[in-house]
């Protein structure tokens, strides 16, 4: 059984372009997944000296290499960028439905960059990913932008 799925997804909010990329064998093999494959990427895609907050940095989730492997208590996933407080690495580990999520819908991690001009949230299930537009939801209490968006996606399943 392979724990990883072997791909990323890169999302420039700037553009709107989604792209699945490969990674190769032989990162997983030097830093597994998680925070390894988040430093792996981090390391080769955020330029010295850039502004935390700007639109160069990437924040990244990723899923634990035995997230969705059935291992128990291995369903972690981890948020990582540049961070804004201390200009080096920052990191959370966090578990719930959301590391396997991102495994059943086919990757190890997202990896978000640039900056949007007007409101969007990540959608993605196991037959695509896109961004939506978000401003129906912009400025709305967070238990209330959950429900709204989980009816408006149910109803766009149909």
């Amino acid at each position: 059984m392979k724990c990883c799925m072997g791909k990323i997804l890169e999302i420039d909010l700037e553009s709107g372009e989604i792209r699945p990329r490969t990674v190769p064998d032989e990162v997983y093999e030097a830093v597994l997944a998680g925070k390894g494959l988040a430093a792996w990427y981090m390391m080769r895609h955020i330029p010295p000296g850039v502004d935390p907050l700007g639109p160069d940095n990437v924040l990244c989730f990723v899923s634990g290499a035995l997230t969705g492997t059935g291992a128990l208590m291995c369903g972690r996933w981890m948020v990582t960028t540049k961070s804004p407080l201390t200009g080096g690495w920052g990191d959370a580990n966090c578990g719930g439905m959301f590391g396997p999520a991102i495994k059943q819908c086919g990757y190890d991690g997202l990896f978000f960059r640039g900056i949007s001009d007007h409101p969007v949230y990540f959608y993605a299930d196991n037959k695509t990913a896109e961004l939506r537009d978000a401003t129906d939801y912009w400025g709305m209490p967070a238990p209330d932008a959950e429900k709204k968006l989980t009816a408006d996606n149910w109803e766009k399943k149909k």
